[in-house]
C-alpha cells in the first residue's frame, strides 16, 4: 500500500526550484508516494500559476487546481505564486515550500504588495518548510514553531557529461589557463557586477578566463560593463547552457557573488563535483564552507575581497585542491539526499496526522 498521493504545485520556475522538485519527486517514489507535478508547462498537469498578479490569471489558475483537488491526499506548493494559487483553491492539507524572499527593490512598483502577500501567505499553510535558516528566521512569529520546518533543498546527483579538455578548448580557455565559472540567473541579487569588478582586479599567475552561465534582466547592463572595464578578452556570457555541470566540472573554482540566496544548488553542485568554491555566505553556504578548508567566503558586494580570494585560490592550485576535496566530503554530510527527502516525507506524515 502507498504512502498518498501528493501533487507538487509550482510555477514558471527554472533552474533550482523545478531541479529540486524532480529530485524530490524521484526519492518519494522511491518511498512509495505516488507524485505528480503541476505546473504552468513542463508538469504532469498542465496548471497556469501565473507569474504576475493579475487577477484573471490567478482565478483560472486557481479554478484548474480545484479540480484536480479530490485525486490528491496534500498538495504541496513551491513558492509565492503557486502558494497563493493552492491557498486559493482551498487545498487541504497543503504544505507551503518559501524558496526565495521577495527583496527591498525587486519587482517595482508591485514589491510593496508582493511583500505583504509573502507575509500573509505562510499562516495558511498547514505546514511550512524554508529551505534554509535565513528564510526560517524570516518566518519566526508568522508560522507557529511545530509548523515551521528547515529543509535543504535536494538536487539531482550533477554528472558531466564531456571531457574537461574539450569544455575548455570549446570555452576558449588556452592551455596553462585557468577557468573561473558562475552558474545563475542574470539577475541584481546574483552579484554580477561584483564578479566584473573583481574580475578587473584579478593578479593570478595564469591568464584567466572568467565565464557566466545564465540569462536574464540585467544582461545589457553586463555587457555595457564589460565593455567599460575592458574585460571583453577575460569574461564572457555564456547565456543559459543545458550543459551547466560540465562547465561546473571543468572550472578551477566555481563563484557565487549573490547578496541573497535561500540555497545555493549551484554551489552544492559544484562542491558534490570536488570543484574549488568562494561563495558570499548566502543561504546555506556557511552550512558548507568553512573560509580556507572547504572553499571561501567572502563578504557580498566587496570586490576587492572577491577578487583577493579568486586570486589566491587560482595561486595554489595543491590548497585549491584540498579545499575542493574537503568541500565534496562537506556536501555529502550536510546534504545528503535521502536525510532530506526523508524529512519531506516526515513533514507530510505530520501534516495528514494533524488534519
Amino acid at each position: 500500500m502507498g504512502e498518498g498521493r501528493v501533487l507538487e504545485v509550482l510555477g514558471l520556475s527554472t533552474g533550482g526550484i523545478r531541479a529540486h522538485v524532480g529530485a524530490l519527486r524521484a526519492g518519494l517514489v522511491e518511498r512509495g508516494w505516488e507524485v505528480v507535478v503541476a505546473a504552468p508547462t513542463g508538469g504532469d498537469v498542465a496548471i497556469p500559476v501565473p507569474d504576475g498578479l493579475d487577477p484573471v490569471d490567478l482565478a483560472r489558475a486557481v479554478r484548474r487546481l480545484r479540480a484536480q483537488l479530490a485525486a490528491f491526499d496534500l498538495v504541496h506548493a513551491h513558492g509565492l505564486k503557486a502558494g497563493w494559487t493552492a491557498s486559493l483553491a482551498r487545498s487541504r492539507p497543503w504544505v507551503l515550500t518559501v524558496h526565495n524572499a521577495v527583496l527591498p527593490g525587486q519587482g517595482g512598483v508591485t514589491g510593496p504588495v508582493l511583500r505583504r502577500l509573502e507575509r500573509r501567505l505562510p499562516g495558511r499553510a498547514d505546514a511550512v518548510i524554508a529551505t534554509s535558516a535565513q528564510l526560517g528566521l524570516g518566518l519566526d512569529g508568522v508560522v507557529p514553531p511545530e509548523r515551521l520546518h528547515v529543509i535543504p533543498p535536494v538536487g539531482p546527483p550533477p554528472r558531466a557529461t564531456r571531457p574537461v579538455t574539450d569544455v575548455r578548448r570549446e570555452l576558449g580557455v588556452a592551455d596553462g589557463a585557468s577557468l573561473v565559472v558562475g552558474v545563475g540567473r542574470l539577475h541584481p541579487q546574483k552579484g554580477w557586477p561584483t564578479l566584473l569588478e573583481a574580475a578587473a582586479r584579478l593578479r593570478p599567475p595564469r591568464p584567466v578566463r572568467v565565464v557566466i552561465v545564465g540569462e536574464g534582466p540585467l544582461e545589457g547592463d553586463l555587457r555595457a560593463r564589460l565593455a567599460a572595464l575592458h574585460l571583453e578578452g577575460v569574461v564572457s556570457l555564456a547565456g543559459a547552457r543545458p550543459d551547466a555541470v560540465d562547465l561546473l566540472a571543468a572550472a578551477d573554482v566555481v563563484v557565487v557573488a549573490s547578496s541573497w540566496e535561500s540555497g545555493p544548488l549551484v554551489l552544492a553542485e559544484a562542491m558534490t563535483l570536488g570543484r574549488p568554491v568562494v561563495t558570499t555566505p548566502v543561504g546555506f553556504a556557511t552550512d558548507l564552507v568553512d573560509d580556507g578548508v572547504t572553499g571561501r567566503l567572502v563578504p557580498a558586494g566587496d570586490a576587492a575581497a572577491l577578487g583577493d580570494a579568486l586570486t589566491s585560490v587560482l595561486s595554489d592550485p595543491e590548497s585549491a585542491a584540498r579545499m575542493g576535496a574537503a568541500g565534496a566530503g562537506r556536501v555529502a554530510a550536510v546534504l545528503d539526499r535521502d536525510k532530506l527527502i526523508d524529512e519531506v516525507a516526515a513533514v507530510y506524515h505530520q501534516v495528514l496526522r494533524r488534519t
